[in-house]
């Protein structure tokens, strides 16, 4: 066998677990919305907890497809979301959340990438799933608010969707930064060869 049949098959059996990675983290985010607190309007899930996590083991690419996956299984029209799945989901006021998690991975597996991984500490991988956090909230309370205001006509405001999108339930997703930090750390040390 030639050298370059050698490494065009190392490149097709990477791409392949990268796919079964990121569809294996696409299936535990679905988990995590059934793992849920229900607070009003915006539950608290272990849906972050996976998409955090897909970041930081898959890196920023393939952190990203894996949330991608969720999303369009949701849409599709499997249950996968906290209230159910289809095409109208898009009309639900915590979209914006689900669209977050995409762009949330992405930004979480690229800090960890540029700088995280080169430290590999705790702060590092906590800055990266905050950083992530950030950008979901970013996309979710706007889309919060204009569902609920825009959409449904609950002319509820811009300060209700920042208390009930966001005060309400950071304080759980701090602490969920600071557990996803410690599992990726541990994952990575113990079976990063496998995940990458």
């Amino acid at each position: 066998m030639s050298p370059l049949n050698v490494l065009s098959g190392s490149q097709s059996s990477g791409a392949t677990k990268s796919w079964v990675m990121a569809g294996l983290f696409a299936a535990l985010t679905a988990v995590g919305a059934f793992i849920r607190i229900p607070i009003p309007y915006v539950p608290f899930t272990l849906q972050f907890f996976f998409c955090a996590l897909s970041g930081i083991l898959l890196g920023a690419r393939w952190g990203f497809v894996s949330q991608v996956i969720y999303v369009l299984m949701g849409l599709s029209g499997l249950p996968v979301f906290t209230a159910g799945g289809g095409p109208s989901y898009v009309f639900q006021p915590t979209f914006g959340y689900l669209v977050g998690f995409c762009a949330g991975a992405y930004v979480t597996g690229f800090l960890w990438e540029r700088w995280g991984s080169k430290a590999g500490t705790f702060i590092w991988a906590y800055l990266s799933a905050l950083s992530g956090l950030a950008v979901i909230y970013l996309m979710g309370v706007p889309y919060l608010w204009v569902i609920m205001d825009l959409y449904l006509g609950k002319a509820k405001g811009w300060g209700w969707a920042v208390k009930a999108g966001f005060l309400v339930p950071i304080g759980g997703d701090l602490v969920l930064c600071a557990l996803i930090a410690m599992v990726a750390l541990r994952i990575r040390k113990h079976n990063w060869g496998f995940l990458r």
